[in-house]
């Protein structure tokens, strides 16, 4: 399997504290089947803590230490790249990475809200020859009360990463059926960790959703997810996929009540 979202870098941001974190991560990654893993510390807190230079050099320290202590697992550069009207700007510049210098770029949508900004900064990051492919849109409010908006940007030629935890309901039942909804209506397309730390709900175990979400969109399509899509967007070739079914989604305020937040 190949992880597109991981906060596995040590003393970065919020995952992963000190290189035996990292390590312990690295272990329970590869043990349950993870080849690759993509790690992406926030764009804030590189931007205003540390450096891309930094980053280059834990990626090959901490591949270092897992060659060292037996972990077959790789990692690769990519980042977590909140979306603001700076992101072009700052992607031009090099302080926002894209996964593994392709043409592919994990966004994270504000939490809340929907400010007047996201359709056309988004538009100006595809304009730059870069795919967006949006971080967990079942914990976004903006998608949460309006998932025509998702639609649309798939149908632009977006991706959407859902989280294997949210399939199995690790952030609240809302969350886990809104993930469902998406699955059902084809608007996921990677499932990734999105680990920060080695045990517990927020473990690098991609394997915990795989079950539930095959029984929705098949094992083929499940898989594909874990492993043929985002091997492709690592390798930077182009995906095909499924466009979204036209059947109307139900906000989770409209099913659930209150959305579920970060």
């Amino acid at each position: 399997m190949y992880d597109l979202h991981a906060h596995i870098l040590p003393g970065v941001d919020d995952g992963a504290v000190t290189p035996q974190d990292t390590l312990a991560m690295s272990r329970v990654a590869a043990e349950t089947g993870t080849k690759v893993v993509l790690a992406t510390p926030h764009r804030k807190d590189v931007t205003e803590n540390w450096s891309v230079g930094h980053l280059h050099t834990l990626i090959l320290n901490m591949n270092a230490q897992n060659r060292d202590h037996g972990v077959e697992l790789s990692l690769v550069l990519g980042m977590e790249n909140h979306l603001d009207t700076d992101l072009p700007a700052e992607i031009e510049a090099g302080r926002a990475l894209p996964m593994n210098g392709t043409r592919y770029i994990l966004i994270e949508m504000p939490f809340f809200g929907r400010p007047d900004f996201i359709e056309d900064t988004l538009s100006e990051v595809q304009d730059m020859g870069l795919v967006p492919v949006l971080a967990h849109p079942e914990r976004i409010e903006a998608f949460q009360d309006d998932p025509e908006m998702l639609r649309k940007f798939i149908e632009k030629g977006m991706l959407s990463q859902i989280t294997s935890g949210s399939v199995i309901g690790f952030w609240g039942e809302e969350v886990r059926r809104f993930t469902h909804d998406l699955l059902k209506q084809r608007m996921a397309h990677v499932m990734s960790s999105d680990t920060h730390q080695a045990t517990g709900g927020r473990s690098p175990r991609m394997d915990v959703g795989l079950e539930q979400a095959a029984d929705i969109v098949g094992y083929d399509a499940a898989i594909a997810m874990l492993v043929d899509t985002p091997k492709a967007l690592l390798e930077d070739k182009p995906v095909e996929f499924e466009m979204p079914r036209r059947a109307i989604l139900l906000s989770t305020d409209q099913v659930f009540g209150v959305p579920f937040g970060p």
